[in-house]
Formats: structure tokens, sequence, C-alpha cells
């Protein structure tokens, strides 16, 4: 079983690509699949000489597994972050030496747009990403001004449930696109994951305040609906988390909950008017996309390097091994299928869809594979729905675009009609 990184020292750099450190730091955390999350949320309190601590245990670690490129793409862009364009560009180019498949997200490396050696890099690692288009375009939503990030599938009524990023707001959709507004709330809140009970009547939302109010104290909860009409049932409040990610329930009731801040988890057993703290469940470092198990009795977490299996009875966790070339961090959206994971990866790279294939235990992955990547829908996906006939998932999220301190879309941007993608997972 392979251990998480060395305790690495929280970062903070004068500006970061051109950006105010305010600003960075809100990036980062809508990148809400990989350490930086974790380490965003205590660099109020980080000195800028830190930057190097964390470069410096990012480096050995990668030195002690050379094979795992993805700790070379996060040297890259904390070098970025840091003025370090240079060095930055060395560990871009020693990617695009050896074989890095997943792309480059230009986001990610701002400040460094003007360099042409930049430039020539990005199209050389943009040339060898692999490219896999398995799906189709299925639905194409038009909700004014939202941004999409969590998405749940009403087998019901047979229809998609979207939560927004930008507003306390969720909809749904029907396969021709019709939409309705199921719930909202002038509260100052955000929408992150979705996820319906086993009755088929019941959806369940991960609800935070947004980034002024949480600093001000207020703090997240559960929201349960009457998925027919959108009637607000009750109100979990989480009172020790710091930012609700992800949900999932396992086969007696239990309601599983990520939390990408304190990276851990938390629980609600059926009937419970708030989540509780789990006992330490392990290694859940930056926990996002959440899969219960509910045949083996275990939860699937997401986290910054890998997916960890985490045992529900007892707590007991731990990264599932994996082929040593599978780059299998920073995912987002999570989902058991049969004996399938199903990934929603935008951590590291330009993002893509994965399967990762379990061992008849549970206990190990054996192959991945990518399912869709390098396609012109792909801008930011982050989360997805298991359906009858596939896999549909947030192509298009565009995340990046909206300011989460002034409330309102980032200068000159615009929120574009979001692009659902089926995948069949015959």
């Amino acid at each position: 079983m392979r251990r998480g990184p060395a305790v690495m020292t929280p970062v903070r750099a004068a500006t970061h690509g051109g950006m105010p450190p305010a600003t960075w730091e809100q990036g980062v955390i809508r990148r809400t699949c990989l350490i930086l999350a974790l380490l965003a949320a205590a660099m109020a309190q980080a000195q800028p000489a830190e930057h190097g601590g964390a470069i410096t245990a990012l480096g050995k670690r990668y030195e002690d597994q050379p094979h795992a490129h993805y700790l070379a793409y996060m040297l890259a862009r904390f070098n970025a972050d840091a003025g370090r364009d240079d060095v930055a560009l060395e560990w871009l180019d020693k990617l695009a030496r050896r074989g890095w498949e997943l792309g480059i997200n230009p986001r990610d490396f701002a400040g460094l747009q003007a360099s042409e050696e930049f430039r020539n890099i990005k199209l050389r690692l943009q040339r060898q990403q692999q490219r896999r288009e398995r799906g189709q375009r299925e639905v194409l939503v038009n909700i004014d001004g939202q941004i999409p990030e969590g998405l749940a599938y009403d087998g019901m009524r047979q229809r998609y449930v979207i939560g927004s990023y930008n507003a306390a707001q969720i909809h749904t959709v029907d396969p021709r696109g019709k939409m309705t507004r199921l719930w909202s709330s002038d509260e100052p809140l955000i929408v992150l994951g979705l996820t319906v009970a086993a009755d088929g009547e019941t959806l369940y939302a991960a609800v935070n305040p947004t980034a002024n109010r949480r600093d001000a104290g207020d703090k997240s909860f559960v929201l349960k609906l009457n998925l027919a009409d959108g009637r607000e049932q009750a109100r979990l409040p989480a009172p020790d988390a710091g930012y609700l990610n992800d949900l999932c329930l396992l086969g007696d009731g239990r309601l599983v909950a990520s939390d990408s801040q304190e990276s851990r988890l938390l629980y609600a057993k059926p009937g419970a008017t708030a989540l509780s703290l789990w006992d330490e469940p392990g290694h859940v470092i930056a926990a996002n996309g959440v899969a219960c198990d509910s045949e083996r009795n275990t939860v699937y977490v997401a986290v910054y390097n890998g997916i960890s299996r985490v045992d529900a009875a007892s707590g007991q966790a731990g990264l599932l091994d994996a082929p040593r070339s599978a780059a299998i961090g920073g995912i987002d959206g999570l989902y058991l299928q049969g004996n399938d994971l199903v990934g929603v990866q935008n951590g590291f790279g330009a993002g893509r869809v994965l399967r990762a294939h379990l061992s008849g235990d549970g206990r190990s992955i054996s192959r991945v594979e990518t399912l869709e990547s390098a396609i012109v829908d792909l801008n930011e996906p982050t989360t997805g729905a298991l359906t009858p006939n596939g896999f549909v998932y947030i192509a298009n999220s565009q995340i990046w675009k909206w300011d989460e301190t002034k409330l309102r879309l980032r200068e000159g941007q615009r929120a574009a009609p979001i692009m659902l993608r089926r995948i069949p997972l015959d």
C-alpha cells in the first residue's frame, strides 16, 4: 500500500500568473480535485519563502516515483506560480520528453503565455495528447448565466439534474433540452455534488456558503429535496465541514460526504439530523469525488494522487494500487459502474474521462483506459451521472470564468450553453 506524500508546507507567492494572490487562490479552489485545493486553504497564513518547501517535497517524491509524471506537472505549476519561469519550462519540457499524454491546461500557466518556448512546449504536449472520442453530444443546456458543477440523473422522470456553482439553484433538463428550475434560494449559497436516493424520489445536494460567507462563519449543509416537485424536506448541517464537495449513498442508507478543504469524510445515518465526522479514514488528502460500493461496504474517494479505498466498517483506508504508468490523480467526479470506476479528471492537464478496471476484490486497479480526451467539447469537465444508456457528463463547466469574491463572471467572460456528453459503457 502506497503512502501519501511527505507533509508539504502551504505556499504563497506575491503574484501568480499576473494575478493577485487572492484571485489565484480562488482559481485553485475551483479546481476541486488536487492537493492545490488543500494548500490553498492555508495560504493566508503562509509566507512567500515557504513556496520552496512544497516544491522541495514534490521534487523528492518525484525522485522516489519517477513514473508519477503528474508530480512533474505539479512542479511545473508550482514553479510558474512562484515566478520561476525557467524552472517551470524545464519541467514542462521534461514532461513532453517523457511522453505525457494528458495534455496541458494553458490556464494553469497564465504567466507563461507570452513565452515562445512555452508555446512550443504546449504545442508538443497537445500533439502527443491521447485523443479519444467514444461518446456523443447528449443535450445542450442553456441556463442563462449559470455555471454548472454537479450532475445527477432522475431515472423516474428520465431527466438530468444540474447544480449551480454560482447561485443557489438546481435545475432539471430533459433529453430534448427543456429546462425547469427545481429549487432555488435567495441565500448566498452554491451547489456542488448531487446524488439520488435508491427510492428515486429523493435528491441530496452538497451546499456551501459563498466565499465571503464562509469567511464570516457560515457553514455547509446537505440539502434534501423531493425530486418530483423540488420541495425542501430537510437541511443536514455539517458544522465540522470546511467545504463539502461530493456525495454518495451506501446500501444501508448512510450518506457519505467529502470535505475537500479539511481532507476528510462525513456521514449521516438514516434519520440523522446532521452530518458527523467519520472516524479518521486515513488517506483522503484533498478528498473530492466519492463512489459508494454497497456490496463491498466500501467508499472509493478521489484524492490528489490517486483513488483511496475506505472500508466503511473499520474506517481503514489506503490508496488503490494501480499500473505504474497510470495517472489517476486529480479526479473530480467518481462513479462505480459494475466492477469499474468511471472518473472525470481535470486536475492535471487538459482533462479527460477515464475508466479504471478494479480487481475482483476491489482493492487494486488492474487497468486504466481513456474514454474521452482531446475533443473540442472538453473545457474543464467536472462531474457526471450513470444512466441506463451510459455515462453522461458536463463537458464544459466553465468554472474558471466565475469570480467567487466579486460574485460575477470575470471581465470579458460570458457563460456559454452547457454541453452534456454521453459515453456508452458496454
